[in-house]
């Protein structure tokens, strides 16, 4: 083999190989979130975190009476639309819900907000969690 060949060679596989280092380290779908967490007073706490994949809101309540409806919403203020949503009656005592988007997206801003809807249609009562960036 000549020393052309010898090069061309070497050059070859060290191309390879470096080519072969990039692909192992652009490797890997990992989404880091920042943010999150919980907002608002005991009877209305509303918490959103992200881990595994997904998104969740908690809210906790605690009321003396069962008197509301209560609606979570998973907001995206990123499109300005709410990812996900819920209702159910309010319970007496402290209760606490988690819903879960499993498939959020990743460099959106999500937050959570827990509405309370005061019987007989009097208006309702609302809070926000602090911003979650996916």
């Amino acid at each position: 083999m000549s020393v052309k060949g010898i090069r061309r060679a070497v050059l070859g596989l060290a191309t390879t190989a470096l080519a072969g280092g990039i692909a192992l380290t652009g490797a890997g779908t990992a989404s880091a979130s920042s943010g999150g967490g919980c907002a608002g007073p005991d009877w209305k706490q509303t918490c959103i975190n992200a881990g595994g994949g997904q998104v969740s809101a908690q809210v906790t309540t605690n009321f003396a009476s069962n008197n509301c409806t209560e609606q979570i919403i998973i907001w995206d203020y990123t499109t300005g639309s709410q990812a996900l949503s819920t209702s159910f009656p309010c319970h007496s005592g402290q209760y606490s819900y988690t819903y879960t988007l499993t498939n959020p997206t990743p460099g959106h801003n999500y937050k959570a907000e827990a509405r309370l809807y005061w019987q007989p249609g009097s208006g309702y009562d609302y809070q926000l969690s602090p911003d979650l960036w996916y």
